[in-house]
């Protein structure tokens, strides 16, 4: 359930609650690219929401500044789908990829393996 893509070079993770300042705990690259994953923690759950990707711009900026699916970018975003779905944190992990263009690929795969064990894309990918 807990897809990682295949081919990275480094990588690490940040908790992000909605009383926090997410360009402040966020601690993805800003002169890298790569995949990331968004986790959502709540009622002593763990579920994969999201599956995104760098292009470009740097994990930090993509992760910060890049759009949630409400249109806001996810430093704002973010905040308010945590405070209207009662979640209690997300757990962002992040992967440097190898190579141009290969965060995309790894999306891609991560995403297929997400749909052939749940048979649906993750909540925010749509």
């Amino acid at each position: 359930m807990f897809q990682e893509p295949k081919n990275y070079t480094d990588n690490d993770h940040f908790f992000f609650e909605a009383d926090k300042d997410l360009e402040k705990v966020c601690n993805a690259p800003k002169d890298k690219d790569g995949v990331f994953k968004v986790l959502e923690l709540r009622n002593g759950r763990i579920n994969l929401v999201y599956i995104g990707y760098s292009n470009s711009g740097g994990l930090f900026n993509e992760i910060v500044n890049g759009v949630h699916y409400d249109k806001n970018a996810r430093k704002t975003g973010w905040t308010y789908q945590l405070l209207k779905d009662k979640t209690d944190a997300l757990d962002i992990y992040w992967y440097v990829t190898t190579g141009k263009d290969e965060q995309k690929k790894e999306q891609v795969e991560m995403l297929k393996d997400f749909v052939e064990q749940t048979g649906k894309l993750p909540k925010w990918n749509k």
